[in-house]
């Protein structure tokens, strides 16, 4: 079994009603390529895609259809008036700090008597527990208000009741089974009998709705000014879809963003994107993803998640300044450890890891991270194709990260082998776990007997999801505007892949210290500057002529007040026009050997021998597979002359005849080859081969 992703993706276009796109177009006085995305989106009705296309408006929903909004407000708003002591309790990742963040910052803005408590992810672990309501307790508090956490705290909800305090739940988690009803309220939009409109809303939008409901009617503008800035970071990190309120949130979070007020903010931004200045930064959801969210959750992951906490929350410059930049170490360590944990992680599975009998890898360590292996079993599972579960032991209890592929839902394989474990959960592509050390084999046999037979060829095979086919002459200016208004980009919403089919490549030039590389790609007479990130050269398979079919994003890009459109390459294959080229020269060949029927321009002269032998001296290593008709094109274009695929497989059985090479072939395209030293020169005229061919030349 070769246990390695294919290279090569399955291209899944989406299937859309051009006549639907038309009405849209007219019905909406847009362009019927706009109109296009829309409706491939899902917007085909008018109403709908004008809603999306306007989010910048203030259309927020109701606070008050969420499920005991109306509990809650009330008993925060008795807490103020009564100086009683609030904390609010959050979770140690990006929706968690923004959640604490926002409603902190609202509350003592509004005179309560406020603190915040987030867990240590590595001792106490996900959601309330009992040691911290003790401390509670023993200081003071009256009121605890949850954040992107609760809904399952049953328990510890009703010993809060004990312990004298009042708990309100705000979470976004799925609500399975019974709810911590002894809570003065439970505001969950995924909570049974609810009636608001979006249910997908993060721990941190379920504040922002919290928020609204505490505030006068006539103040959401200056609401959205204050918060929408750290809404949008936990709604982004947090990976929510970004429709409906969710992109109207993340929108004017963005705007908000991009001229914020808060310190933290800043200084973070500056030290995670030096080389731009605020006049010309553009803060995106890209931005959240790639250069804020990282940061905020190293803290979570390998330092103090309060730290994270308190820079969104500080309102002393020279302190955010100095959080930002340990926000930013500890972001380079935790890469480094994430680096350390894959590389021996990689190492062991490719040292012999037996893929035929367990195609869920499983391994543990004790000295891995529990804070980065969930990072690190993501990047197996994207390397290998094959759900990864990674474990680290401290002592004799082991806590583990999974993730997986679409199609195999981890938490059902988890919870099928919960008689190993000492507790799990999770939801279908990530899950938590954790077991006892002499329970691991048994728990890694366990959850490949479950996967053998469910986990399939088919679910390993990556696939690109692309909008549409785009002709040459829709890649232009006007359209690479009309396509931002689709943004901000995100889950349920991504950037538009295009197709471009039956390109040619003009050049390719590697840029970035040869990490990328920068393309000239040439179609019905226009040229396009395209780039392809984390493209190596030696990666790359392709060479200059080859005509191609290109999946990319339709960029603009801004240099020195100038702007002009830039593909940004994510795949890219043979064309069908390629195929069937090399389809061709490869019966060409097959009839050359067997009938020694060939025309003029397959059949090599001494010049192309010349050139095919030196090229196969210069760069063959040993034996080598090459591909034939890519060693076609690069011996026609360094030795300026035509040689073709078929040509070249003439050549190759003159050298073997003549005992200058050894060829054993896998495909008309694919051949092993390896050169023979001889003593002395070897006269290719004597080859029977090759005479039969010139004899019988069309």
């Amino acid at each position: 079994m070769n246990i390695k992703l294919k290279n090569q993706k399955e291209w899944i276009t989406k299937e859309y009603s051009l006549s639907e796109a038309e009405q849209l177009s007219q019905r909406l006085g847009i362009s019927e390529f706009l109109a296009r995305l829309l409706v491939i989106r899902g917007f085909a009705d008018a109403h709908a895609a004008a809603d999306f296309l306007n989010a910048d408006d203030l259309s927020f929903h109701d606070p008050f259809l969420l499920t005991d909004m109306d509990k809650a407000v009330e008993r925060i708003k008795r807490a103020i008036a009564e100086k009683e002591r609030i904390l609010i309790y959050g979770d140690y990742d990006v929706d968690g700090i923004s959640s604490v963040s926002a409603l902190y910052l609202f509350l003592s803005r509004s005179g309560a008597d406020v603190c915040y408590y987030i867990p240590e992810r590595l001792s106490e672990g996900y959601g309330l527990n009992k040691g911290a309501i003790d401390k509670f307790a023993m200081s003071g508090i009256d009121l605890i208000i949850t954040v992107d956490t609760g809904i399952t705290a049953c328990a510890e909800a009703q010993y809060i009741n004990e312990c004298g305090m009042d708990i309100i739940v705000t979470d976004h988690h799925e609500c399975r089974g019974e709810l911590p009803l002894s809570a003065v309220a439970v505001i969950n939009p995924k909570r049974p009998g609810n009636k608001y409109p979006m249910a997908e809303l993060a721990g941190v939008g379920v504040v922002f709705k919290l928020i609204c409901a505490l505030s006068p009617k006539d103040e959401i503008s200056s609401v959205c000014a204050e918060y929408l800035d750290i809404v949008s970071l936990g709604t982004v990190a947090d990976v929510m879809p970004i429709v409906g309120e969710n992109r109207r949130i993340v929108t004017h979070g963005l705007a908000v963003l991009n001229s914020s007020r808060n310190l933290g903010i800043r200084a973070l931004l500056s030290k995670a994107m030096p080389d731009s200045q605020n006049s010309n930064r553009k803060v995106t959801a890209g931005t959240i993803g790639f250069a804020i969210a990282p940061r905020l959750n190293a803290a979570g992951r390998i330092g103090d998640v309060k730290r994270a906490a308190e820079l969104l929350i500080t309102n002393d410059t020279k302190r955010a300044e100095e959080i930002s930049e340990e926000l930013c170490a500890l972001n380079r360590e935790r890469q480094n450890i994430e680096n350390s944990i894959l590389e021996v992680a990689v190492a062991r599975i490719e040292a012999g890891y037996d893929f035929e009998k367990n195609k869920v890898i499983v391994l543990a360590d004790d000295s891995w991270h529990q804070g980065v292996i969930g990072i690190v079993a993501s990047r197996i599972t994207e390397k290998y194709g094959l759900p990864c579960i990674l474990i680290t032991f401290s002592g004799d209890i082991g806590k583990g990260s999974a993730r997986s592929i679409p199609g195999f839902n981890i938490n059902e394989a988890i919870t099928a082998c919960k008689h190993t474990l000492i507790k799990c959960g999770g939801h279908e592509l990530a899950a938590g776990l954790s077991l006892e050390r002499e329970s691991f084999e048994e728990f890694k046999a366990a959850i490949n007997d479950y996967a053998f037979d469910k986990i399939t060829d088919e679910m390993r095979t990556p696939c690109l999801y692309a909008d549409c086919e785009i002709e040459a002459d829709e890649i232009d200016m006007e359209h690479a505007v009309e396509i931002g208004y689709l943004e901000p980009y995100g889950n349920g919403n991504p950037s538009p892949v295009f197709i471009l089919k039956d390109a040619v490549i003009e050049s390719v030039t590697p840029i970035g210290m040869n990490k990328h590389l920068k393309l000239v790609l040439q179609k019905d007479g226009k040229s396009f500057s395209a780039l392809y990130f984390n493209k190596t050269p030696e990666e790359f398979e392709f060479l200059q002529n080859f005509t191609v079919d290109v999946a990319f994003n339709l960029e603009i890009n801004e240099f020195r007040g100038s702007r002009s459109v830039q593909l940004n390459i994510k795949d890219m294959r043979k064309s069908e026009k390629d195929k069937l080229y090399i389809n061709r020269q490869g019966k060409d060949y097959l009839r050359a050997i067997a009938s020694n029927m060939i025309s003029k321009e397959n059949l090599p002269d001494m010049q192309a021998f010349r050139a095919a032998f030196i090229y196969l001296r210069t760069f063959l290593k040993n034996s080598e597979n090459v591909d034939v008709y890519k060693m076609s094109v690069q011996i026609s274009r360094d030795f300026s002359i035509s040689v073709t695929p078929c040509m070249l497989n003439i050549m190759l059985d003159v050298f073997a005849e003549m005992g200058l090479a050894s060829v054993e072939r896998a495909s008309l395209n694919d051949a092993s080859v390896s050169l023979i030293s001889v003593d002395g020169k070897v006269n290719l005229e004597n080859s029977c081969l090759l005479t039969r061919l010139r004899e019988a030349i069309i």
